[in-house]
């Protein structure tokens, strides 16, 4: 048959019917916004599993489709596919977050040991001869006394705005030379 001279309702009363020819045809005619639903989704990774579940999301507004309503097939099939990559893409979410928040419990009874760092005495030494003189001052008084950044702000007698900032280039100092 050539159901290029049939319009929508006409070729979905023929798939209703049982055609498949028919519903081959409405396969090749939505294939591309098909395609576009997918990729507007950004299902493309999956691609073959979310065609063929627009396939049947095709079959079955095909068999539902009620013309009475007064809306054209397409938009009646695009709604329903948008509507299920919607419940799929939410789901999909739904699933990450749940192993997302499961995964340190499925993995707490499995040893896990971590990678040591050893760093010789002389390294750190060195990585400490690097510093300029007020880094050293701050460096001793927060790490090494552990007072807080007030509190070494008050002992040195520098705002406290220079202390974090000397912690930051001490911090980045000793990455680079120990790491």
């Amino acid at each position: 048959m050539i159901f290029r001279n049939y319009n929508d309702f006409e070729i979905v009363n023929l798939v209703k019917q049982g055609s498949d020819e028919a519903f081959r045809f409405l396969v090749d005619k939505y294939q591309y916004l098909i395609a576009k639903i997918i990729s507007r989704f950004n299902l493309q990774e999956q691609f073959d599993d979310t065609f063929q579940e627009a396939l049947m999301i095709l079959h079955k507004s095909a068999i539902v489709f009620d013309g009475t309503y007064n809306k054209t097939f397409m938009r009646f099939f695009e709604r329903n596919l948008q509507n299920k990559f919607i419940s799929l893409k939410t789901k999909n979410c739904r699933y990450n977050d749940f192993l997302a928040e499961k995964t340190p419990i499925l993995y707490s009874d499995m040893v896990m040991e971590s990678p040591a760092y050893y760093i010789s005495e002389s390294e750190i030494k060195a990585a400490l001869e690097t510093l300029s003189e007020f880094e050293k001052h701050v460096f001793q008084a927060k790490v090494i006394e552990n007072r807080t950044v007030k509190e070494t702000a008050e002992f040195l007698n520098f705002p406290e705005k220079k202390i974090y900032n000397a912690l930051d280039r001490i911090k980045n100092k000793l990455k680079l030379h120990l790491m």
